[in-house]
């Protein structure tokens, strides 16, 4: 039997245009003083998000930014 604790949690997100789509939450953690959520699409396992909060909403990174915070993540 698997634990629930050990399976992606889904998630639905708003976008800016209002549309509404669904992920799986693998992840949320701090760095650099910043709460990040890593995502995968629930529709597409290719498409994986990093996203921090910011002012009450989740915003999308740059890639410079997925590099290091993911580099981070896997150092630890």
């Amino acid at each position: 039997m698997t634990d629930d604790l050990d399976q992606p949690q889904e998630v639905t997100l708003v976008d800016e245009t209002g549309a509404e789509r669904r992920f799986l939450l693998h992840d949320v953690f701090d760095a650099d003083g910043e709460t990040y959520y890593l995502v995968e699409s629930a529709d597409d396992p290719e498409e994986v998000l990093l996203l921090k909060a910011a002012a009450g909403t989740l915003e999308t990174v740059d890639q410079e930014e997925f590099d290091r915070v993911i580099a981070q993540l896997e150092a630890e």
